[in-house]
């Protein structure tokens, strides 16, 4: 049977309003409201806040609408980005340089084109490849741990040869690195062939056999034997010549350009040489000098330590002191030793053993391998081989340790650089340490693969547009377009087959974006051949969209490669206000902000190298010694010019210490009213540039780089003017609107045209953005994070939100007061029909006990 129980059991009267319906004594009960009224309370409750919540439900609606919306217009704002993205891979001239490299013969040589390589070709034979030097023992031990040197240290370089070092000793020396720095270069007399020898030279008695020179101060007839030489032969043929009283004062090579280079055997200031004729000089390549080369005195830093040479013969050792006690004895080559650094490691020799031996040299950082090679059953060698391939990267070390166990050392291989004969027999021959060569074609790398023999045909190395690269580059902005259009439709557009809108149909500036994309396209014109987007396979469809003729694309680039970049890319063309002032203005830069038009450039100064314009001189030449030091950026090069020296001669010994200081200076003679001057100037422009000059000589007569005062300095000028009306920035050549811009902040153009120094119109700039520029300048407009107009759109749509949100919970507190009061109201009329109930019971009872 049934029972009904209010939620206290043991009450008798019935105040509750909530109530539990047990119709099997266990599991859930049953709750529900008005059992007193019989009445659903808690459903009118319901019904009631139902309407009550209707402004909160419809707010609710607002907000998940804009919410979508939001979510749509950021997917558009993304498709957008990606097509800007696309644009900007290819909207630049400077982004067309995908090239590619191919050899004709791959089994010589490779070759890898890197980004800013130019179309072009070059010819050239593999006359030697690259080899690293390898040295090994003469005589052998019966294992590993076999004695193989004494308990001395000794030197190992493999920078030491590049330098002009034959050989090392060192006493008193710290185990490891140990720095040398050649700051002065130890040079003797020098005379260089114009032309290059011949292969084969005859040389004839009474025909082609003298040479004449002054070597030390003194004159001298050399004779050259009679005989047919090659290059190596007859500079060997030029030592024997030169030999007086058992005394050699000449020593003679070759270059590998071919040249014939001769040099006195004195190195230091007392040697000199000037070649004043004899009739071998035409079959040698040389012509008489108008002065004499004097050597210079070398001084050498050995870990901190100076160190004065001069005045010894090519050949001969000389004693280096570290400072501190150790000394190195070093072996100073033909031509004695060039300018620069190196380092050698004191190495020790451990216990002795070839096993200990091997892992200290390998452990020391020599750039030298070591291996115990078993060349037979129970007998094993020491190997040594340089890391470094080329002649500069040769082995040099001390082998006094080794010799009581290991003998003298043998080649194996010899240290030799890569040789390349370019452009046939009356080219030129290039040497290079490495086989991976660099320089022949701009960042075009060729990696030499083996020799040829004598008399082979040249390999050809091209270098072409990358067209597949630049086929993808074309085909990801097109797919991007396509998406967005694609995008754009789904969202705004009219689907007739459903009869159904997009969400943000009606948006009319997404069917502007559409029109906008589709007409950059439409309207893109071209030039010659290439006269729009068509022809370079890019086309408007009748859908609406996008398509792209990679076949079409290929065959216009492999045609005319400049011609379809410019098509694409953005284009600046300057139409000068006056002949003098034409192709004096170019496009540097232009943002992704910036529309197509037309560009005022005006010029109230033009950019300026620093400049450094030496004094007017009748002969060429100045009266006296003079050493010239020039500093930039806390760098400094120094020249000592002697007396009588021409400023040609001056000019091209500053511009080898510019060179070889990294300075960017150049020297140069230049011809005026009265002879010549010399001048120097940075290779840039601009207020950056600077540098300062001087002199210990300033009288009359003398170069006058360094004023009367014997020190000056000098700066560039930035170009100064406006571009469109606006005050634009000026560094060095380079004119750009300041990012604070509203109309074209980063328009950049580089300003070449020289002597403004008052405002002067110069002309108009047309600039033109090319596909991928207008595409880009699309995308910007409205995906640009700072003023994109789909950017403000969601911006716009959040702020809705945000105020509905508002509103939103401004209801809910409303709501919960109506619900607790609809509440509190029922549960107070329950509880007084309960009392009228129990009232009525009781006075039924008590009329029921009535007589």
């Amino acid at each position: 049977m049934s029972t009904v129980s209010g939620t206290s059991s043991t009450s008798s009267t019935l105040p509750y309003s909530n109530y539990t319906l047990n119709t099997s004594g266990s599991g859930p009960a049953l709750t529900f409201n008005g059992l007193i009224s019989g009445i659903n309370t808690a459903q009118i409750i319901q019904a009631l806040m139902t309407a009550y919540k209707l402004p909160q439900t419809d707010i609710q609606n607002q907000i998940n609408q804009l919410n979508a919306n939001v979510n749509d217009y950021q997917q558009l704002s993304g498709d957008l980005t990606q097509l800007q993205s696309a644009a900007d891979a290819i909207s630049q001239t400077s982004l067309w340089n995908q090239m590619s490299a191919s050899s004709s013969n791959s089994a010589v040589a490779t070759a890898t084109a890197s980004p800013g390589a130019s179309p072009g070709s070059i010819s050239f034979n593999v006359n030697q490849l690259a080899q690293a030097n390898v040295l090994a023992s003469s005589q052998s031990v019966s294992s590993t741990s076999s004695t193989v040197a004494t308990s001395s240290p000794f030197l190992l370089s493999t920078s030491a040869a590049g330098n002009g070092v034959t050989s090392l000793t060192g006493t008193g020396l710290a185990l490891g690195t140990h720095s040398f720095d050649v700051t002065q270069a130890l040079t003797g007399g020098l005379a260089t062939g114009s032309t290059p020898l011949a292969a084969s030279t005859t040389i004839t008695t009474g025909t082609n056999d003298t040479i004449s020179a002054t070597v030390n101060g003194t004159a001298y007839n050399f004779t050259i034997a009679a005989g047919t030489y090659t290059q190596s032969q007859l500079a060997s043929a030029i030592d024997s010549a030169s030999t007086v009283s058992g005394t050699q004062l000449l020593q003679a090579t070759v270059t590998p350009q071919g040249d014939l280079k001769i040099g006195t055997t004195l190195l230091g200031s007392s040697a000199s040489l000037q070649v004043t004729g004899g009739d071998a000089l035409s079959s040698l390549g040389m012509v008489a000098q108008s002065t004499a080369t004097t050597g210079t005195a070398g001084t050498v830093t050995l870990d901190g330590t100076s160190n004065s040479i001069n005045n010894i013969n090519a050949g001969s050792t000389v004693s280096l002191s570290d400072g501190t006690g150790g000394t190195i004895t070093a072996g100073v080559g033909s031509f004695g030793l060039s300018q620069g650094t190196f380092s050698a490691q004191e190495v020790s020799t451990g216990n002795g053993s070839l096993s200990n031996v091997v892992s200290n040299i390998n452990n020391s950082g020599a750039g030298v391998t070591a291996s115990a090679v078993e060349v037979a059953s129970g007998s094993y060698i020491l190997q040594l081989a340089s890391n470094t391939s080329g002649v500069d990267g040769a082995i040099v070390m001390d082998q006094t340790p080794f010799t009581s166990y290991l003998g003298n050392f043998n080649t194996v291989t010899q240290a030799q650089d890569a040789k390349l004969q370019v452009g046939g027999s009356q080219g030129y021959i290039l040497d290079s340490a490495s086989n991976n060569v660099t320089g022949l074609l701009s960042n075009v790398s060729i990696n030499l693969q083996s020799a040829q023999p004598a008399g082979s045909a040249p390999i050809t190395v091209t270098v072409t547009g990358n067209g597949q690269a630049m086929a993808q580059q074309v085909q990801n902005l097109v797919n991007a377009a396509k998406q967005a259009l694609s995008d754009i439709n789904k969202y705004a557009g009219y689907n007739y087959s459903t009869n159904t809108g997009g969400p943000l149909m009606g948006d009319s500036n997404l069917n502007s974006i559409t029109q906008q994309i589709l007409g950059v396209v439409a309207q893109t014109v071209g030039s010659g051949s290439l006269d729009g987007a068509q022809a370079v396979g890019v086309t408007v469809t009748g859908a609406g969209t996008i398509d792209f003729n990679q076949s079409t694309f290929l065959s216009a680039y492999a045609a005319n490669p400049t011609g379809v970049a410019q098509v694409f890319s953005q284009q600046g063309n300057f139409t000068p206000s006056s002949n003098a002032y034409a192709s004096g203005v170019s496009l540097l830069y232009a943002p992704d902000t910036t529309p197509a038009g037309s560009y005022a450039i005006n010029v109230t100064q033009s950019a300026a190298q620093a400049v450094d314009t030496g004094a007017v001189s009748s002969t060429g030449t100045i009266v006296g010694a003079e050493s010239l030091t020039f500093t930039q950026g806390g760098t400094s090069a120094s020249y000592s010019a002697t007396a009588g020296e021409s400023l040609s001669a001056i000019a091209s010994g500053l511009n080898q210490a510019f060179s070889s200081q990294g300075l960017t200076l150049n020297a140069a003679v230049q011809t005026v009213s009265g002879g010549t001057e010399l001048v120097v100037n940075t290779t840039n422009y601009g207020s950056a540039q600077s540098f300062s000059a001087t002199s210990t000589a300033t009288g009359s007569g003398q170069t006058g780089l360094a004023g009367t005062s014997g020190s000056a300095s000098f700066i560039g000028q930035d170009v100064a003017g406006t571009i469109d009306g606006i005050t634009a920035t000026g560094t060095g050549q380079t004119l750009a609107v300041p990012l604070s811009s509203a109309t074209i902040p980063g328009f950049a153009v580089t300003v070449t045209t020289p002597g403004i120094t008052s405002s002067t119109n110069l002309g108009t700039l047309n600039y033109n953005q090319g596909i991928a520029g207008g595409l880009a300048y699309v995308g910007n407009s409205a995906a640009s994070p700072i003023n994109g107009s789909l950017t403000y759109t969601i911006g716009s749509l959040q702020q809705q939100v945000s105020s509905l949100q508002v509103q939103y919970n401004n209801y809910t507190p409303m709501i919960q007061a109506e619900q607790t009061m609809l509440q509190q109201e029922f549960s107070a009329m329950e509880s007084t029909l309960g009392g009228l109930q129990n009232t009525s019971q009781a006075i039924a009872s008590q009329i029921s006990k009535l007589p």
